[in-house]
């Protein structure tokens, strides 16, 4: 019979979860497309520019559901999802300025790998330590973190964007609708 203790473990096992799905997948992969209209509407890139940006993070993602197991092999499983955690934080705040299309590009194929690896890494590292009666929640708690990030980055995302403009001093970056 499962203790407090043997609980709280797997809680927090099926939360890390649920907490990478959203940021490597609902997050790292979907906050990008809501702003692209305002990066556009902005002059960071040309629109031509920003496709280009999205296909980045979409090759990152086949790179990383690709490396992601021969990593966790290497360097074990736990020590690759944290480093991909870091990783995608650090593509965030690199493409907070738009510096350049090739800076963008390289974080956005930094991001989407990251992503991928989390991606082919979070459910089969958190599985194992839950019992087999929890299995089916705790699948659905990892999956929902896809979705909370996906409903995040539409919602939330462009109200970042628009206090950002408005409390960061980035008027100069920022469109219309700030």
């Amino acid at each position: 019979m499962d203790t407090a203790e043997d609980r709280g473990v797997i809680t927090r096992a099926i939360f890390a979860g649920l907490c990478a799905s959203l940021v490597g997948i609902g997050l790292a992969r979907f906050a990008y497309t809501p702003l692209i209209p305002p990066m556009i509407d902005a002059h960071w890139f040309a629109a031509k520019d920003v496709i280009y940006l999205g296909a980045a993070n979409l090759a990152g993602y086949l790179i990383g559901a690709l490396v992601g197991r021969p990593a966790a092999r290497r360097y074990g499983a736990r020590s690759t999802l944290r480093a991909m955690m870091l990783l995608a934080s650090a593509a965030f705040f690199a493409c907070a300025y738009p510096l350049s299309v090739s800076w963008f590009f390289g974080w956005r194929l930094l991001s989407g790998i990251s992503g991928g690896i989390i991606m082919v890494l979070v459910a089969m590292t958190v599985l194992p330590h839950v019992p087999a009666h929890r299995k089916g929640m705790a699948s659905g708690a990892i999956f929902l973190g896809v979705g909370l990030g996906i409903a995040a980055s539409g919602t939330v995302g462009r109200c970042c964007w628009t206090w950002a403009c408005a409390r960061l001093g980035w008027g100069w970056a920022c469109c219309r609708c700030c």
